[in-house]
């Protein structure tokens, strides 16, 4: 939180950009509009809770979350122009269950990891579920 006491308004490229005095800190990489660290935010809500914008200002969305590589549950909550997006999954004993819940008004195309689609067009809980194979297994490997 120091670059926020300090008067931050992007992510800075280390945390003491800025020394306590206001003056910039002599060494090097003090970038203060760094966005590379905030691609982590963005792969988190893109890829892992799967939400992402499917026209320009969320007019719709498409979820598809990725689950695997160690990550067994997540739950993701996005503020949208529309209102209030939670995508929230959890795989277990092989079987994969998403609980999406939209704002009235918007449509959402959700895309589940066994490749089943849907088109949601009301607001609310909404759950979605699947077999899912091991995502650790070689099977999902392909090489050519």
């Amino acid at each position: 939180m120091y670059p926020v006491t300090m008067g931050a308004t992007t992510i800075w490229e280390r945390w003491d950009s800025m020394l306590p005095n206001g003056d910039i800190n002599p060494g090097e990489m003090t970038s203060f509009n760094h966005y590379a660290l905030g691609g982590v935010a963005d792969w988190v809500y893109k890829v892992v809770g799967g939400i992402r914008p499917d026209c320009p200002g969320y007019e719709s969305v498409l979820i598809k979350p990725v689950p695997g590589r160690g990550i067994e549950w997540a739950r993701t909550r996005l503020e949208s122009p529309h209102g209030t997006i939670v995508a929230q999954w959890r795989l277990s004993h092989g079987r994969f269950r998403l609980d999406l819940d939209l704002p009235q008004g918007l449509t959402a195309r959700v895309v589940l990891p066994d490749g089943q689609k849907h088109v949601v067009t009301r607001g609310g809980t909404q759950v979605f579920s699947c077999e899912m194979r091991d995502p650790q297994s070689p099977s999902n490997v392909a090489v050519e």
